[in-house]
């Protein structure tokens, strides 16, 4: 029988899997902790990522890009819901009176994340490996010149997609202050979604600077190198992470261009009806 959402036989109940890779319908839940850097990323590279009908927050010929490392202790990832997740931004897109990233790469640990992401949330997924590197043994001469945090390495499709040191997990008052946000982003126009698609997530961490900052190794044949090849702005730690995230709605493209509040943060363009309409746009070129 089905009563309020749930299957129910004899000795058994639980959630009917009405989502993209097994996932229960929204909010998504997921715990764990995390590493967000930020990047300046040149805009000409970040139009190789983001659509062209989206308009870009931007000043000096930069925007603002980086990578998001996380490794969820829970999540509804059907089966392995362990697993980590890398989400490279290429930058950020105006939803006025605010802002919303633009990810470029997504990579995860787990099949069922993998197909949700691409087919519900309209992101650019990857399967991809998570493998720590423990640090070089103290006294040796590798200590010395090497980063003494572990490093965790990525690699997905048989490359490594980029190597970075990260700090030890961090308690009590070193875990730093207690913050709640909410986060706007967008997706889709991909294979699976034809459409601009936005939703927000609600974050509640403790939440701490990392000094100095995260170093990063891409390698040059890494189709995130040029995203990532500039010095990092900042580095924040997110520990005892819990997000839930909301059901992705379409959005309208042509918004990103009305009522920017400082006109100075973008590019003159042209005409609206110039820049194609979304069922004009195919999936933005560079990813693996």
């Amino acid at each position: 029988s089905n009563n309020g959402g749930k299957l129910q036989f004899p000795g058994f109940s639980w959630i009917q899997a009405t989502n993209a890779g097994g996932y229960s319908p929204a909010p998504w839940k997921f715990e764990g902790r995390a590493i967000y850097q930020l990047h300046p990323v040149d805009v000409e590279t970040a139009k190789r990522y983001i659509p062209p009908n989206l308009n870009i927050v931007q000043f000096a010929g930069y925007t603002l890009g980086g990578f998001y490392l996380a490794n969820y202790t829970d999540s509804p990832a059907r089966g392995k819901k362990q697993f980590g997740e890398l989400v490279v931004c290429a930058g950020l897109v105006w939803n006025p009176p605010t802002s919303c990233a633009w990810a470029s790469h997504v990579f995860v640990g787990s099949k069922s994340a993998k197909i949700h992401g691409e087919r519900e949330v309209g992101l650019p997924e990857h399967m991809a490996d998570f493998n720590k590197i423990a640090p070089p043994v103290r006294g040796s001469w590798a200590h010395f010149w090497k980063s003494k945090r572990p490093e965790l390495s990525v690699t997905s499709g048989g490359s490594e997609m980029i190597k970075v040191s990260i700090p030890e997990e961090r308690h009590g008052w070193r875990a730093g202050l207690p913050i709640t946000m909410r986060l706007p982003s967008f997706s889709g126009y991909n294979k699976y979604e034809k459409n601009l698609l936005t939703y927000s997530l609600d974050l509640k961490s403790r939440l701490s600077l990392i000094v100095p900052g995260c170093e990063v190794h891409v390698p040059k044949k890494s189709p995130l190198h040029d995203l990532l090849r500039r010095r990092p702005l900042m580095s924040l730690c997110f520990e005892k992470l819990r997000m839930d995230v909301e059901q992705p709605k379409k959005h309208d493209p042509d918004l990103t261009f009305k009522n920017v509040p400082f006109k100075f943060l973008q590019k003159p363009q042209g005409s609206i009806s110039s820049r194609g309409s979304s069922t004009d746009l195919q999936e933005p070129k560079g990813a693996i």
